[in-house]
């Protein structure tokens, strides 16, 4: 009998130990699964700032586009002035 009991003691112990195991791989997929989906929302959240400021950076650009020609037209029509004041007599 004492025999008996060690070996079932001793399946205890193993089923026991089998179930931590499977416990702690478990535990230790979701808490993978649970960094990568906390990266990926952090990646989004970083990808989506980029993209905000890539546009603008473009509105800017097209600002000081429109900006540039604006003065470039206003310095041609102060330089026709210019030129119409010289050619008075």
């Amino acid at each position: 009998m004492n025999s008996d009991q060690n070996r079932e003691t001793l399946k205890i112990v193993v089923q026991f130990l089998q179930l931590a195991t499977l416990v702690i791989g478990v535990g230790g997929l979701f808490l993978t699964i649970g960094r990568r989906d906390a990266n990926l929302d952090q990646n989004t959240a970083e990808i989506l700032q980029l993209r905000d400021i890539a546009s603008d950076l473009v509105k800017t650009s097209i600002e000081t586009t429109t900006t540039n020609r604006e003065q470039d037209r206003r310095l041609e029509e102060l330089r026709d002035r210019l030129d119409a004041l010289e050619r008075r007599p």
